[in-house]
């Protein structure tokens, strides 16, 4: 392995992009007498010419060595461990240098392993990576990294990247090339793919090295990653300013089939052109958030992805007569019951989820005496949002929507007469054959 020096000022980085964060620690740890470089994907981002938004610092001391240098530090993770260095709300993040698993023998010399080497199997069965904790030296660590635009170092004392596998030349043609061959290093760890799929949509990256035949060949690895996982997965995909594009390649390497089976039913095998988009648009939508420095919320994601299969678990319910909340929740518990064996998604979200499904029905009934609730309550901006999103893909009535947006525009003495209104408008509910009135499970189901 080759290690080339590149003079960061050729490489225009702007050096007022980084972290005075980052650089203390990494000027601590030298001080130290320990190696400290910044590494991963900022150094990438300031090779393409971007802020980066995290800084990542590897050494070649112990986590716990680390620690001691560091009055705010503290050790976390299992199958890999980090240490955070906490400055006021910034973290950075400071790991030591890895070894290939089961590959070259790891450096000893002075930090060995992280759980001193007591019978921890690093590879499962299928080849995947269990234990990350072989400690090496910094040829090894450049080694097991992913892509080699993610395995350049940089010294930013002096001013130097440290490239090991041809990154920079690879910044330089547009190419994400992996390191080593594909469907090895995705057997090791098959998030890759995501990864991979992530940096083509972020940095508009071509696929190098048949990354593309490797992923359609290795999808069914996905299967056997953790679904607590893909959970952070999927927000680092949807919620950084590139979801559309991401959403996109997914669907293009049938990735959307093992993350979201139930969505791709719907779009795929039913031909449902208003779920896919709905999608799109509230993709788009938040991609234009995130532009503009406003809030993104997990559960408005899922609850845009799982709307479709929620309509359909809703209707199949096999209990008419139920009334509407129950029927709503015990639909969204049987969707997130199956979406969890894919991605699992935290309780927290899937009822905040459910919240705004929920509240999409008494939004569309505007019952005059649920109408000041609905406005008082905290999910009332994402479930206003997901009506509004729902309006451009013709699922909501025009007046409906102008409705929802005026009231909320107005004092409380209009507001009062505008849900006034709905008394004189409103026709008396419809009853039906066995008697039951607009909101059990029968009305509010189709509305």
């Amino acid at each position: 392995m080759t290690q080339v020096h590149y003079p960061a000022g050729d490489l225009a980085f702007d050096r007022s992009w980084i972290s005075d964060a980052a650089l203390q620690v990494v000027g601590t740890l030298q001080q130290a007498g320990f190696d400290g470089y910044l590494v991963g994907g900022c150094v990438r981002d300031l090779l393409l010419h971007r802020r980066p938004k995290d800084f990542d610092i590897t050494t070649d001391a112990s986590p716990a060595q680390v620690r001691e240098l560091f009055r705010y530090a503290r050790i976390i993770g299992r199958r890999f461990k980090i240490v955070h260095v906490r400055f006021g709300r910034e973290v950075i993040e400071v790991a030591t240098y890895r070894a290939k698993p089961g590959g070259a023998k790891a450096r000893k010399s002075r930090i060995g392993r992280a759980d001193g080497g007591a019978g921890v199997k690093p590879l499962a069965a299928s080849g995947r990576v269990v234990d990350d904790n072989v400690f090496g030296t910094i040829e090894q660590d450049a080694a097991r990294r992913d892509f080699t635009i993610n395995a350049l170092y940089y010294d930013p004392n002096r001013e130097l990247v440290m490239d090991f596998l041809g990154g920079v030349k690879d910044a330089r043609k547009n190419t994400l090339r992996m390191v080593g061959d594909p469907r090895e290093r995705f057997t090791e760890d098959p998030v890759r793919m995501l990864r991979a799929l992530r940096f083509r949509a972020k940095l508009g990256l071509v696929l190098g090295n048949g990354l593309e035949p490797a992923i359609a060949d290795c999808l069914a690895l996905l299967e056997e990653v953790p679904a607590a996982r893909l959970f952070d997965e999927m927000l680092k995909m949807f919620h950084h300013g590139h979801a559309f594009k991401s959403w996109n390649e997914l669907r293009a390497h049938h990735l959307v089939e093992k993350l979201f089976p139930m969505t791709a039913a719907v779009i795929d095998e039913a031909g449902d052109q208003a779920a896919k988009a709905l999608i799109e648009v509230a993709l788009k939508n938040t991609d234009q958030r995130v532009g503009e420095g406003k809030p993104v919320i997990p559960a408005f994601l899922f609850a845009v992805l799982l709307w479709r299969p929620f309509r359909q678990a809703l209707a199949r319910h096999p209990q008419p007569g139920t009334p509407l909340n129950d029927a709503v929740w015990m639909a969204g518990d049987a969707v997130f019951a199956r979406q969890s064996l894919r991605v699992a998604v935290p309780r927290r979200v899937s009822g905040a989820v459910v919240e705004i499904w929920e509240m999409q029905f008494w939004l569309e009934q505007r019952r005059p005496r649920t109408v000041p609730r609905l406005l008082e309550s905290r999910r009332f901006r994402a479930a206003y949002d997901f009506l509004m999103l729902r309006r451009r893909v013709g699922e909501v009535d025009e007046e409906l929507a102008h409705w929802w947006t005026d009231i909320q525009e107005v004092d409380s003495e209009q507001q009062r007469r505008l849900t006034e209104g709905l008394r004189v408008d409103k026709a008396p509910p419809r009853r039906r054959r066995n008697g039951r009135r607009a909101g059990n499970l029968s009305s509010g189901a189709s509305a």
